[in-house]
């Protein structure tokens, strides 16, 4: 069991961890909130110059109301692909302008057209509600209309922690039902098993990281008390027993975290089902660390990311 993560870490990591609190349970979810938001305010500082792309928000009419989305593409015409984003917070936090530095990122790289959901979250709206929020969101996308002013060639799916647990079930939602057809999801740290028996998941109990005892909570709100048990694969992708068909794959683990297990055995369990899967572990990582950019290896992962998004909107492999 390890209680002090720090040791593990790499060494740029290491006096700010230091630095951490430990998280206090029974989670107080408006503390939380209050706390991503400021955290969230803090990464934008990091952004790149807005001088070459235009933002805009808007919403798109959902299963059971209106859907907030934040739409984030090039200045100059010629985005003809678009990444449907999906951001993390435990099910219980998180906005859909958490990631903007990053999308700001991606667009100026690739050229793309990144589109944000902010998904109704849990306790307030609890499974399925975030998970119907964001497939609507992709077959909007998608549709005949034209809603982004082009008809996309190529659709991402990404997310990141409970976002990426999100976008995996929309991957499985779209195969199964014949949806609209994704070119690569791209899964970062991602959460995907309710059952919490693998060895990540009890080893690593520093709480000043996302824990287990973080994690058992979040999973309560989402799912409610039974999320344990035999649970639909669109609610813990893990439980799903057939994963042939479903889009490539870039899995970005740390080496860290709780969920660090539950990611490498999906993305081996896709690759055993032949589907093209890129799995990264970044060592003295840890559940979010890769926001932090003066690390070298918080740099190494952003620059593999973009190589993979990169060459599947190129249409190389």
């Amino acid at each position: 069991m390890i209680t002090d993560i720090t040791p593990f870490l790499d060494p740029v990591f290491r006096e700010d961890f230091e630095q951490r609190v430990p998280g206090t349970y029974p989670i107080d979810v408006a503390q939380r909130r209050a706390l991503s938001n400021e955290y969230n305010e803090m990464q934008r500082q990091h952004m790149p110059p807005l001088t070459d792309v235009s933002i805009e928000d808007r919403t798109v009419e959902g299963p059971e109301g209106e859907i907030p989305v934040h739409i984030i593409r090039p200045k100059e015409d010629g985005a003809h692909h678009v990444v449907l984003w999906i951001h993390g917070g435990g099910f219980f936090t998180g906005v859909h302008t958490s990631d903007d530095a990053t999308m700001v990122d991606w667009v100026l790289e690739t050229g793309c057209t990144v589109v944000s959901v902010d998904y109704r979250l849990a306790p307030e709206h609890p499974y399925p509600a975030g998970l119907n929020d964001c497939y609507a969101v992709l077959q909007w996308v998608a549709s005949d209309v034209v809603p982004l002013g082009f008809s996309p060639e190529k659709i991402v799916l990404g997310g990141l922690s409970a976002g990426g647990c999100l976008a995996a079930a929309v991957c499985l939602m779209a195969r199964d039902q014949k949806g609209p057809e994704i070119a690569l999801q791209m899964l970062f740290i991602p959460v995907l098993d309710n059952q919490h028996e693998t060895r990540s998941s009890q080893d690593i109990c520093d709480l000043r990281v996302w824990n287990r005892i973080g994690s058992l909570e979040a999973w309560e709100m989402y799912y409610g008390p039974d999320f344990k048990g035999d649970i639909p694969s669109y609610a813990a992708p893990a439980r799903e027993e057939d994963l042939s068909g479903l889009p490539p794959c870039y899995v970005e683990v740390a080496d860290m975290d709780i969920l660090r297990d539950e990611a490498i055995e999906y993305a081996m369990r896709l690759m055993q089902a032949e589907v093209q899967t890129e799995l990264h572990v970044f060592p003295g990582t840890y559940h979010g660390s890769a926001d932090q950019k003066k690390a070298t290896i918080s740099k190494k992962a952003a620059d593999s990311a973009k190589a993979a998004l990169k060459a599947v909107l190129a249409g190389s492999s």
